[in-house]
């Protein structure tokens, strides 16, 4: 994920060298037409719960407290001039005991634990001038778990699981020339998935993983605001 940052944010800075890092007088930082790249690090804290059994006659195996680091890519398309419409997709790890949660032990006693998650986002952006962007924002999309690894040589373990995830939050943007500008947000999500239809798992089979809490994130952020991206009217 880092080496994809670096590649994205080499890009960013290219754009910067092409297009000129000039402010324009007029231009304000969201509006219609307008094509958005944000890229972060953060940090969740989560409440990590594993159960087994189907519907009400589930059982909780166990639940925890635990920080994790997250890295998402953002991309946005302003639909008008308060609204926008994006995808998101992120990656949180884990550090988690296996004794604890799914039932199997290592000797190091912890395993990383990866949550990958693809949303759709709506957007509306409250707050807009030339510099400043606030907005909040639902997002609902496809989460999964999963861990794999070797213990003393021999012992192959492997879990994944897949289910859905919904996210609000809000976001602000900060521009310190047109293009390119700093980015920050907080939100709160809840998500649940399961093992149904996975058939290679050698350890937690019918263990249903959920995990909610908070996330803070910063980073940076680039804005397209050329007439070539004027998807919904192209003759103009």
């Amino acid at each position: 994920m880092r080496k994809t940052y670096n590649s994205i944010f080499g890009l960013i800075i290219a754009g910067c060298l092409i297009t000129g890092v000039s402010t324009r007088s007029n231009a304000q930082a969201f509006h219609k037409n307008v094509f958005l790249l944000s890229l972060s690090e953060g940090h969740s804290l989560i409440n990590y719960t594993t159960k087994t059994g189907e519907g009400s006659e589930q059982s909780r195996v166990h639940r925890g407290c635990i920080h994790g680091d997250r890295d998402p890519i953002i991309i946005e398309y302003g639909i008008s001039n308060h609204w926008g419409v994006g995808l998101t997709s992120g990656k949180d790890i884990f550090e988690i005991n296996p004794a604890d949660f799914y039932g199997f032990s290592v000797s190091s006693g912890k395993i990383k634990s990866n949550s990958n998650e693809f949303t759709i986002d709506g957007n509306y952006h409250f707050f807009v001038n030339k510099r400043l962007d606030l907005s909040v924002f639902t997002s609902l999309g496809g989460f999964s778990v999963d861990f794999k690894g070797v213990d003393n040589g021999d012992y192959n373990y492997s879990y994944k699981a897949n289910g859905n995830i919904i996210r609000v939050g809000s976001r602000a943007r900060y521009y310190f020339w047109r293009h390119l500008g700093v980015f920050g947000m907080v939100s709160s999500y809840a998500a649940s998935c399961n093992t149904k239809n996975v058939t290679d798992n050698t350890v937690g089979k019918g263990y249903t993983t959920s995990i909610n809490g908070f996330t803070v994130e910063m980073g940076v952020c680039y804005r397209f605001d050329s007439p070539s991206w004027k998807l919904f009217h192209p003759g103009k």
